[in-house]
């Protein structure tokens, strides 16, 4: 289920250019970002972050965020491309069996997490309107 969370940044731990960890004040969830673009925060900016809580680690996978404090706005790749490249992949070589196994469930994998990043994304372009 996709929810916001938003308040100012507690602190960050930057994993690289596209992956970062950090807290939100008020709020007990470590929040992961892995994004497509290089992301834009620091400790004291006000940030909106959409995405889902992952049950077995305990963390908040975001997908989208905006920072209010810059006026940055950053979300996953979605990858429906290599979604619907997969797809088509498994049916071209469907004589062969194998990757109608592998590459089809693997590009619906792609194409429902894209569709989480759309989702996610428009949840905080609704906030702004």
């Amino acid at each position: 289920m996709l929810r916001k969370i938003e308040g100012t940044v507690r602190a960050y731990r930057a994993i690289d250019v596209r992956h970062v960890q950090f807290e939100i004040q008020g709020v007990n969830n470590l929040i992961f970002l892995e994004l497509g673009q290089p992301w834009v925060l620091k400790s004291g900016d006000y940030v909106v972050v959409a995405g889902e809580d992952d049950g077995r680690s305990g963390k908040f996978n975001g997908y989208a965020y905006l920072n209010d404090t810059k006026q940055v706005f950053g979300k996953s790749n979605p990858g429906l491309l290599d979604g619907y490249r997969y797809i088509l992949m498994g049916l071209f070589f469907s004589w062969a069996i194998f990757p109608v196994f592998i590459h089809i469930p693997e590009g619906l994998r792609r194409l429902k997490f894209g569709r989480k990043v759309d989702r996610a994304a428009q949840l905080l372009w609704s906030r702004k309107s």
